[in-house]
């Protein structure tokens, strides 16, 4: 199950925090304030595996969204899925349905995520701390503590500044490190059965493959890295319309490119890579729109601590739409060179024929030094599941395996 180590997110934070003078990666939801659960709510449905209730938390009974004129009332959606509304995660809680769902799906402004994930936490915790007040004799009679824990799927960033990720991570683990003192097992944080970021990516085979090779060491010892991500985004960070994409909130600092879209590279160059590249220096440019304010391009040079090289850069500029008929997809350049070999993905995202995942075998292999071996030859370049209509994302479809499983055999001490 891919995650982000601590440490790798120490790192990406570093960079980004160059890029910002602060730190986190962002995906904004065109939705308004409080919505748990908006932009998978179809894909959670398409699971052939899972039976799911949902919830729709909203401050607005109507939300609006400049990128989609055609947003429908709450209303309509709760009644098209079956569900109920709640005006506030505070609301859902307090009721019995929020009392014992399994899981929820945090796709809400950036800035909110610390506050929405800590009252989940919190939530996963009473669970916990009230079973093991309550608890007697479990169903069988063993005397073990059951409990229903709850998951969490979190849309990137974790939170905007580091000592909010901090809190968040020390409350995940807390009660992990009681339970390993007392040398029995336990899910994370005492009452949350999982805690994952959606960094999708992350999830697909080709990012798996690409991690493989590099842990099993067929690139040695990486020596150079250069990363670059372009999308057609002007219409959004040029709109002053678009406040949401282009003015920070919160305590972030700034706003724009780099927060919701080069975290998808960054994310994916640190999980492939683990633990290897810790930054050490960080020069970076950037520019930004004389209309907005918002970054829309940007480039990084990163010296690592162990005298690595890493040239990072994107930009908004490319023509066209990302949302147009047919649409104009994203651009991504990964090369990640190393003392005995390098690796080679890069494509455009709407067409698995325009690249594929390559490694290269360096000098030492003999006459295959310098040759290609295609990896993932089936799938080609595939960066990111972008079918609306298929089961959704990896990373959604990892969440509901992880949820049956907390709910088939809940947790026990």
């Amino acid at each position: 199950m891919p995650h982000l180590h601590r440490n790798e997110k120490v790192k990406i934070a570093a960079i980004v925090g160059k890029l910002y003078g602060f730190i986190c990666l962002v995906l904004l939801c065109v939705y308004s304030m409080f919505i748990l659960y908006i932009y998978h709510r179809s894909h959670c449905n398409l699971q052939p595996s899972l039976h799911c209730k949902l919830l729709y938390t909203d401050s607005s009974p109507h939300p609006k969204s400049n990128l989609n004129p055609n947003l429908e009332s709450l209303e309509t959606l709760a009644k098209r899925y079956d569900c109920p509304i709640f005006s506030s995660l505070t609301d859902l809680l307090q009721d019995t349905i929020g009392q014992t769902m399994d899981g929820a799906i945090v796709c809400t402004p950036h800035s909110t995520h610390f506050n929405i994930g800590k009252q989940l936490i919190e939530e996963g915790q009473n669970r916990y701390e009230e079973a093991t007040k309550k608890h007697k004799d479990d169903d069988n009679g063993d005397g073990k503590l059951q409990y229903r824990p709850i998951n969490i799927l979190m849309e990137k960033p974790m939170t905007t500044n580091v000592r909010e990720a901090k809190e968040l991570y020390e409350l995940l683990t807390s009660r992990q490190k009681v339970e390993e003192t007392k040398k029995s097992t336990s899910f994370i944080g005492g009452g949350v059965g999982c805690f994952l970021i959606n960094h999708s990516a992350n999830y697909r085979p080709q990012a798996r493959s690409a991690k493989e090779i590099i842990s099993s060491g067929k690139l040695g010892t990486i020596r150079h890295v250069t990363a670059f991500f372009a999308s057609p985004l002007m219409w959004i960070f040029e709109d002053p319309t678009n406040k949401g994409w282009n003015e920070p909130t919160g305590e972030m600092k700034g706003n724009g490119f780099a927060w919701g879209q080069q975290s998808h590279l960054l994310s994916w160059l640190y999980h492939v890579m683990g633990n290897e590249l810790v930054p050490k220096k960080v020069y970076c440019s950037m520019t930004c729109s004389e209309k907005t304010g918002a970054d829309i391009s940007h480039a990084a040079t990163i010296t690592c601590e162990n005298g690595a090289t890493f040239s990072l850069s994107g930009t908004s500029l490319l023509p066209g739409y990302e949302h147009s008929d047919p649409p104009v997809a994203k651009r991504i350049q990964i090369k990640i060179f190393g003392t005995k070999g390098a690796l080679i993905f890069s494509g455009n995202d709407t067409d698995s024929k325009s690249g594929r995942l390559e490694y290269l075998p360096g000098n030492d292999d003999g006459d295959k030094a310098g040759t290609i071996e295609v990896q993932c030859p089936e799938l080609g370049f595939e960066f990111e599941e972008l079918d609306q209509n298929g089961s959704g994302p990896e990373s959604m479809q990892v969440s509901c395996h992880v949820w049956i499983v907390t709910f088939l055999y809940p947790p026990r001490r």
